[in-house]
């Protein structure tokens, strides 16, 4: 909302300002379903726009093909939702089997651990890391040391933090919301086991790390504990992106922090307005699809180019690795 403030105020595209319609899921994929229909049948939206999740994005699949609407920059990074090949569907971060990947190359490669177990919500989005893990470990003749999993909406852990802790592994790579991970890292800790932890980026660091802060980590913990984000850090400004962000941020919402779920949705605002300028004027939706698949190497200040095709939906690709900073932020490292 940021830059769609900053772009309205200043005429909108071709002379269109942007109105975005927001409905809450409550992360309930039924409720995704009959808002979605909604958007479309009632508000008769032209495109979708920045949903959140995975159990709740995979249920609009076949609303979106039928209805032939652009749905753009997912907060998620499911295989689901790439492959197969969804022409209406289009992403610009990373997907989690690249994180998976990024997680595995850190701690296998890197650091040279062998025993990796896995902790995970037991639906769609935690078997679609589990999945990327799986992948990951099998490239290099590995396989999972041990699972566990929690039911998504709940906290209870206890039992899933027994079976990792006897399995002696030496990175955890967990997949959840942030409450129940947070008690997962500190009743670990409070087991005496103390392996690195590592989650994918939907976690939303700000809250993540204000719960195990609030939840008491030990210091000497801190840089165990890793989240691999698809975005740069937002707490510095590196990136000419970022410095507009903050900018923006502090203009239209002074009390507000910035944050890397917030720096991706105000990335992929960026980009879903430059493809609408592309576009043209004698806007379709069909002429949104070609914009955004004629982007190539396209340069918006984050350090690395934007590429998409006509079978290549996805705008980004790598990821960034953070670690828990006292402050209770994540903060970028290069390993």
């Amino acid at each position: 909302m940021a830059w769609f403030n900053e772009l309205n105020a200043a005429g909108g595209v071709h002379g269109r300002k942007i109105r975005l319609i927001s409905y809450d899921d409550k992360y309930d994929p039924p409720l995704t379903v009959e808002n979605t229909k909604r958007l479309i049948d009632d508000d008769e939206v032209f495109a979708l726009f920045n949903y959140v999740g995975t159990p709740t994005s995979v249920k609009i699949i076949d609303i979106v093909n039928e209805a032939n609407i652009p749905a753009f920059g997912f907060f998620t990074g499911a295989e689901a939702l790439r492959t197969p090949f969804r022409p209406y569907m289009f992403h610009v971060r990373a997907s989690y089997y690249e994180e998976a990947e990024g997680a595995i190359k850190y701690f296998v490669d890197d650091l040279g651990f062998r025993d990796i177990a896995v902790f995970y919500q037991d639906d769609a989005f935690g078997l679609a890391v589990l999945e990327g893990v799986n992948q990951a470990l099998n490239r290099r003749d590995m396989q999972i040391a041990e699972t566990a999993t929690y039911i998504r909406g709940e906290t209870e852990v206890k039992e899933a933090v027994k079976r990792l802790a006897n399995s002696k592994a030496q990175a955890v790579i967990m997949v959840g919301t942030y409450k129940p991970l947070a008690k997962f890292v500190k009743l670990s800790h409070f087991q005496r086991y103390f392996p690195y932890f590592h989650t994918v980026s939907f976690v939303g660091s700000k809250a993540y790390g204000l719960e195990l802060k609030g939840r008491g980590v030990q210091s000497s913990e801190l840089d165990k504990i890793i989240v691999t984000q698809v975005v740069p850090s937002p707490h510095a400004n590196e990136e000419a992106i970022v410095s507009e962000y903050r900018e923006l941020i502090k203009k239209y919402f002074p009390d507000e922090k910035p944050n890397y779920v917030s720096l991706e949705g105000y990335i992929n605002a960026k980009i879903l307005t430059e493809a609408l300028k592309i576009a043209g004027q004698e806007l379709t939706r069909t002429k949104l699809i070609e914009a955004i698949q004629g982007i190539n190497d396209l340069d918006i200040g984050i350090g690395k180019n934007l590429v998409y095709g006509p079978q290549d939906h996805q705008g980004l690709n790598g990821v960034y690795y953070s670690k828990l900073g006292g402050d209770g932020n994540f903060h970028v490292f290069n390993p």
